[in-house]
Formats: structure tokens, C-alpha cells, sequence
């Protein structure tokens, strides 16, 4: 019957995945067991014993704190999983952007590669050190949350949440690439910028005499530092989120507009801001050598610089409004698959 696989569904995403399946034919065979000492079956009972045997049970939550045998965490078993995943992708992602950072540092510096060494080591304890920080914070106050919704009103179990349709659930990649990108994007935008002696966000040449020229103009760009750093945050939230549900809720879904909505502000906010881009962009590739004054290259480098600090604008506008429609239709599509099987 569908209200006992809801029933076993709700109990186990409280549990660590290690112990889901066991437990999961545990408690099979305990309803069957219990609705036998009723005189019926799985196939055969009515709706109101297997309500009276899963009331006899108790609450999902209750039922899974039982298996756990201990209540109180910072970060509880239903989500210590999907904490150890996060963390480990963003720690991972912060030793692969920062290698890349100090990787171009080296080819470009003239500084002894000890020292650069030195830097990039520091700065991976540094930036890790934060980066656990984030995560624990972020999944401790899930925990909370979760704790303080908890009703002491009476349970019922037609209240059972329904198993999420294969439509409305999320692949683990899908969070994944998220928190990677989340943090790929910190990294190149704060560390690039503040911390080693380069500008990774720029036009590059390796040669003899290696050049760097930057797009943005450091002192003006790093005043929007905390934004970006508040968007990341707010990214590896959400994408946590996705990775502990599973399946897209409404309360993810306004989550992830909202994320869209806050990434189109400071976009605009940060990129119109003429002030960030580096005014002599233009005559240090005319002194670099890469383009000549008059030719056809130096104009049309000159008209996509022009107008890349509109586009980019544009471009991000797009993509949010893109990404904001496919989870809208996806919500869209799941709710007309509820109302058909309801017919």
C-alpha cells in the first residue's frame, strides 16, 4: 500500500544512507508482521488498520530517532551524509581553483617558487579553514530549522509527504556541479583578485617575458567582494538544500529564483559600475604588442571590449531567466501529474 511505502520513506531520509536499505526491510516486514496480528495483509488490509499500525509506530521523525538511539546533534544522522559530500566537493573545489591560480602565478611571476609555494599553501589552509566554517554553519542551521518545525500537534498518517515523482527529483550531479561552479567562481573572482600577484581574469601571454593585463581594476573591484562572497553562500545553501531533499519542493523552487533574482542584481549592481574595469585595458595591449593601433584587430578587440561589459550583463539575465523557466515548468509539470493521478 502507497501510505506504508510513505511511511518507510519518511523514516529513512532521517537516516545516515549507510543504514536506509537495512532498516527500509526492517520495517517492511514489522507492518506486515503488526497488520497479520490484525488478521489481514499488505494487499488486503484497509486503509484505517494500516493507519492504526503505522499510529501504533509513531511519527517518522520519532520512529527514526529510535534506530538512532540518541536526539541530540549539531548535525543530526539525516544529514551528516550530505554534509560529508558538501564539504568534501568544496574542499576539493578550493584545492583545484587555487592550484589553477598558483599554476598561472608561477608561469607569470618572477618571485622565488618557495615563496609562492609558502603563499598557495597558506592560502589552501586559509581558504579550507572558511570553507568548513561555511559548510558547518550552513548544515547546523538546517538541522535547526528542521528541529523547530517540528509540530506537537497529534500526527496523522495521511499526512505522509508522497514519495517525490521520478520527474521532480534531482540528480546528485546536479547540486554538485553546483557547489563546484559556486566555489570555482569565488575563488576566481576573490583570490585572482586580492591575494597572489596576478590577475587571472585577464589576457594572458606565456612567452619569454610572460604578460598579464587586467580586466578589472583591483582597488574599484574588490569593494563588491563581500557581495560575491554573500552569492556564494547563499549558492552552496541552496544547492545543499537540493542535495538533502532530493526532489524539488516549493519552498526549494522560490529558494532558486530567488538565488536567480539576487545573481541578476549584483550583476548589474557590479558590471555597470564603469569604475571596475581597467581604464587602460585598450593601450596595454597596444604596448604589450598583441594588437596594433589603427589595424583591423585593435578595432574589433576594441568594439567586443565595448561592449562586453553590456553583454555580460545580458548574458547573465539570460541564463537566469532560462534556469527560472525550467524550474517553474518543472514545478508546472509535477503539479499536473498530481492533479491527473487525483482524477
Amino acid at each position: 500500500m502507497d501510505l506504508i511505502n510513505r511511511y518507510i520513506y519518511a523514516v529513512t531520509q532521517k537516516l545516515p544512507e549507510s543504514q536506509r536499505a537495512d532498516i527500509e526491510k526492517e520495517l517492511q516486514g514489522l507492518v506486515e508482521d503488526m497488520l497479520e496480528d490484525r488478521g489481514a495483509d499488505r494487499e488486503t488490509a484497509s486503509l484505517e488498520e494500516v493507519e492504526q499500525v503505522l499510529l501504533e509506530l509513531g511519527p517518522p521523525g520519532e520512529m527514526a530517532a529510535r534506530y538512532r538511539g540518541r536526539e541530540r546533534y549539531l548535525i543530526g544522522p539525516g544529514l551528516i551524509d550530505s554534509y560529508w559530500s558538501v564539504l568534501r566537493i568544496v574542499l576539493y573545489s578550493i584545492a583545484v581553483a587555487l592550484g589553477i591560480v598558483y599554476i598561472v602565478d608561477f608561469f607569470i611571476s618572477t618571485e622565488p617558487t618557495a615563496e609562492k609555494l609558502l603563499e598557495y599553501l597558506v592560502s589552501l589552509l586559509s581558504v579550507g579553514i572558511h570553507g568548513f566554517a561555511w559548510v558547518t554553519v550552513i548544515f547546523a542551521f538546517i538541522e535547526y530549522r528542521g528541529a523547530r518545525q517540528v509540530s506537537n500537534d497529534p500526527w496523522k498518517p495521511s499526512e505522509l509527504p508522497a514519495i517525490p515523482e521520478p520527474a521532480s527529483r534531482i540528480k546528485p550531479s546536479e547540486p554538485v556541479l553546483g557547489i563546484l561552479f559556486s566555489v570555482l567562481f569565488f575563488v576566481l573572482f576573490t583570490f585572482s583578485i586580492n591575494t597572489f600577484s596576478i590577475n587571472l581574469i585577464g589576457v594572458h601571454r606565456f612567452a619569454e617575458h610572460s604578460i598579464a593585463i587586467p580586466v578589472f581594476e583591483q582597488a574599484a573591484f574588490a569593494k563588491y567582494l563581500p557581495l560575491i562572497w554573500l552569492l556564494t553562500a547563499f549558492s552552496i545553501f541552496n544547492e545543499a538544500r537540493k542535495l538533502i531533499t532530493r526532489k524539488w519542493t516549493p519552498q526549494l523552487a522560490v529558494m532558486h529564483v530567488i538565488f536567480n533574482i539576487a545573481s541578476v542584481i549584483v550583476a548589474v549592481i557590479l558590471f555597470s559600475d564603469m569604475t571596475i574595469w581597467n581604464p587602460i585595458f585598450m593601450d596595454q595591449l597596444v604596448q604589450s604588442g598583441l594588437v596594433t593601433t589603427g589595424d583591423g584587430s585593435y578595432e574589433t578587440v576594441k568594439l567586443i571590449w565595448d561592449r562586453s561589459r553590456d553583454g555580460l550583463i545580458y548574458i547573465i539575465v539570460v541564463i537566469a531567466l532560462i534556469d527560472t523557466v525550467s524550474v517553474v515548468m518543472k514545478r508546472f509539470r509535477r503539479k499536473e501529474g498530481n492533479t491527473a493521478l487525483t482524477k
